[in-house]
């Protein structure tokens, strides 16, 4: 298994940087969705501090690792 490479825009272990056309889609996409959830997210939640639990890391062995992040915050990854 590959190395998660924490320090791209899009973190992964899955040489994402390998398929150009590929990762600026993937980049492109990313700003839209936090533009989505901004205009479609629940009422007044800008205000507010709302978390998501999600996958924040991956072990040793390939488990992922669960954590917190405050919405502003999240961005995703592709982990195999």
């Amino acid at each position: 298994m590959a190395a998660v490479d924490y320090l791209e825009r899009i973190p992964n272990n899955v040489n994402l940087k390998a398929d150009r056309r590929l990762l600026r889609a993937l980049e492109e996409w990313h700003p839209k969705f936090l533009d989505w959830w901004t205009e479609m997210g629940p009422l007044g939640f800008q205000a507010r501090e709302v978390y998501l639990r999600t996958a924040i890391s991956v072990d040793a062995k390939g488990w992922a690792q669960f954590g917190y992040l405050r919405m502003p915050e999240y961005r995703w990854g592709i982990f195999l």
